[in-house]
């Protein structure tokens, strides 16, 4: 049995095709065959009904439908697919989100990377003058810049948020 989740207008409907002339659209049977016409257009017979139906692949998983003259968005994604997606939105990336604050209260000289930026653990990230001293403020842990807090030329105090390392 193929199962997958289908989105239309933000509905997810759980469909499952088994091995025989069999679908499973939201929990309830129907008998189906499925006629190709052309490259895009089908006829689908959905037990005593007929639908003419052509589609367009817009990216992978993302289609453009058109059934019976009217047009539908659909996203098509196999139920693993769609548990992968589901377990990454529950996960909290931001556990291994670290921001970084100021030392010491001071004036941001010199950013030197912007957010989506790849650092490696120790690259100077921007400098702060503090006490007429240039302090290079470094990166903690090797990843990527996911947000940046502060602008160049302005003053910050100590212990506020100047970027964000995930």
């Amino acid at each position: 049995m193929n199962e997958y989740v289908v989105t239309i207008n933000n509905k997810k409907i759980p469909v499952s095709i088994t091995e025989s002339d069999t679908v499973i659209i939201s929990g309830k049977e129907y008998h189906y065959e499925l006629l190709h016409l052309s490259a895009n257009t089908y006829i689908l017979q959905l037990e005593n009904n007929f639908y003419t139906i052509s589609s367009e692949r817009i990216t992978n998983g993302n289609f453009s439908m058109l059934i019976e003259g009217n047009r539908f968005e659909a996203v098509i994604r196999s139920l693993l697919q769609e548990k992968a997606g589901q377990l990454l939105q529950k996960s909290d990336i931001s556990k291994n989100k670290i921001e970084i604050k100021a030392p010491m209260p001071g004036m941001i000289l010199k950013i030197k990377k912007k957010a989506g930026d790849s650092i490696t653990k120790g690259e100077t990230i921007l400098i702060l003058e503090a006490m007429k001293m240039e302090n290079d403020l470094r990166a903690p842990k090797s990843g990527y810049i996911k947000d940046v807090f502060i602008k160049e030329g302005t003053p910050v105090e100590k212990g506020a948020k100047l970027f964000s390392i995930v």
